[in-house]
């Protein structure tokens, strides 16, 4: 679950999901490798036509792995990772963090 926000009139300040900038990046750095491994793997799995006609639902769900992925680094680089939510295009992902 993300931190909340203040809700004093002030600026408003959003602790990191993580701390230093430098942690923040590293994992966000991982999280892109982790997804371009994915990728990868779900593309040589398609390339034999019998794996990818039966494994499917398996190399979609893959591919959402993926995107989660994408979206998951974007909010641990993020300084305010609740601006991050509205833009993030994999619903079932927006509709867990906002609850």
């Amino acid at each position: 679950m993300l931190p909340e926000a203040s809700s004093s009139h002030e600026a408003t300040t959003v602790m990191p999901l993580v701390g230093p900038l430098n942690l923040r990046t590293k994992i966000a750095a991982e999280l892109d490798q982790l997804r371009a491994d994915m990728e990868e793997l779900g593309v040589q799995l398609c390339l034999d036509e019998d794996v990818m006609l039966r494994c499917m639902s398996h190399l979609q769900r893959l591919d959402e792995m993926g995107q989660r992925s994408i979206w998951l680094a974007e909010l641990v680089r993020a300084d305010n990772p609740h601006e991050v939510i509205p833009e993030i295009t994999l619903q079932s992902l927006a509709n867990r963090l906002r609850s």
